[in-house]
């Protein structure tokens, strides 16, 4: 394997690098002297922890208020040019992706509030779906021009959703607000590279993420609310790909505890799969609860079952 002079030196000798890195360090120090910058964190912190938007001052001035995120995002962008210009194998401290169309920097994270840069590149976007997801979100146009719709979910009723839609065109200064349980930006078509500053939210309890087809409003797919229930989902899912029966009345307890809904529902499903006794007589107690979010589907699947295996019956004497 090649490897190229510059890299192999670096490999023998750290010290460039951790110079370098001290130099991005110190870029975001001085960025948080700017005026407003420290003012900008301690409100996301708040926000991130609960606090409304509107005791917020700096958020407000922000995402609502002119002049204030642009200021603040050229003197985020002139302090890291500069040192990233001067030690270029330096590397700034935020977690970025970039998947050839859209690209997004993570600025600053406090609980349940994150602030981030968005881009988007010039072209042409098809979607064939819209996504909701149990969160607020502010958006601050910063520079490029694009075509949008806002789409707002009006109704849903057992899987389907019937939406309006509001034409908008994208251009620098504009500010919008969300409720993604209900609203979604959809961006069709971008003439010059779209970027905004965007301050997202979760709910303190958040519902599972859903997506529905543009065209028929069907619900195409549901996603776990947090990362720790899907962690837990995920679990669930290798619990029962690996057969652990001893993990049954385990899993049953997970889909008898309160909670997410749809990671209940999974733990009865790989309690049935894992042991039948066990998941069919989970079936019928949550059945029999009133009041339970689960208890209609818990129910209807009983009954499905005792139509096709009568015998499982006998599970619940027993």
């Amino acid at each position: 394997m090649q490897v190229h002079p510059d890299i192999a030196a670096l490999r023998s000798d750290r010290a460039p690098q951790r110079a370098a890195q001290a130099v991005i360090q110190g870029a975001k120090q001085d960025w948080a002297q700017e005026p407003g910058a420290s003012e900008l964190l301690a409100d996301l912190e708040a926000y991130g922890r609960g606090a409304p938007f509107e005791c917020c001052a700096m958020l407000e001035a922000v995402f609502i208020g002119q002049g204030e995120a642009e200021r603040l995002m050229d003197a985020l962008s002139r302090h890291y040019c500069k040192a990233m210009a001067a030690n270029p194998i330096g590397q700034p401290p935020f977690r970025n992706g970039f998947d050839g169309m859209a690209s997004s920097i993570l600025l600053a994270r406090c609980e349940r509030a994150q602030l981030m840069l968005q881009a988007r590149e010039p072209g042409d976007m098809h979607h064939s779906g819209y996504v909701f997801s149990d969160a607020t979100r502010f958006d601050a146009v910063l520079a490029g021009e694009a075509e949008a719709r806002i789409v707002r979910k009006v109704s849903e009723h057992d899987g389907q959703a019937r939406f309006a839609e509001e034409a908008v065109s994208l251009r620098p200064g504009q500010r919008y607000a969300f409720d993604l349980s209900s609203d979604t930006l959809v961006i069709d078509q971008v003439a010059r590279r779209l970027v905004a500053l965007r301050l997202l939210r979760t709910a303190e309890e958040p519902h599972p993420g859903r997506e529905f087809c543009a065209a028929s409003g069907r619900m195409l797919h549901q996603s776990a609310a947090t990362i720790a229930i899907s962690r837990q989902e995920t679990i669930l899912a290798l619990l029962g790909r690996m057969g652990r029966t001893d993990a049954a009345p385990a899993i049953a307890d997970l889909a008898r505890s309160g909670g997410d809904t749809s990671l209940r529902w999974q733990a009865v499903r790989e309690a049935l799969a894992l042991d039948s006794a066990t998941g069919f007589r989970l079936l019928g107690e949550l059945a029999r609860r009133a009041g339970d979010p689960l208890a209609h589907q818990a129910g209807a699947l009983r009954a499905q079952l005792l139509e096709t295996h009568p015998e499982l019956a006998q599970l619940e004497i027993a």
